[in-house]
């Protein structure tokens, strides 16, 4: 099994957003936590996945977990 490694790393908010998205917020959820628009929300989500380079919510999440940035 591989790990993921960005490509590169991930920003500060992206960081704060992918520890929201592995907790089960919806990009609503998070736009209005974050006072950001959803759409914003999802252009990070997108961007978050290229730096990863994984295609799936699931890949997100399993690089949170190995990066302790959740329980």
């Amino acid at each position: 099994m591989i790990d993921v490694i960005p490509t590169k790393p991930l920003t500060i908010r992206e960081t704060e957003i992918l520890k929201l998205i592995a907790n089960g917020y919806s990009n609503t959820q998070i736009g209005k936590l974050l006072e950001i628009s959803h759409r914003t929300v999802d252009t990070h989500r997108t961007n978050i996945r290229n730096k990863l380079g994984v295609s799936n919510l699931a890949g997100m999440i399993k690089y949170a977990l190995r990066s302790k940035l959740v329980d």
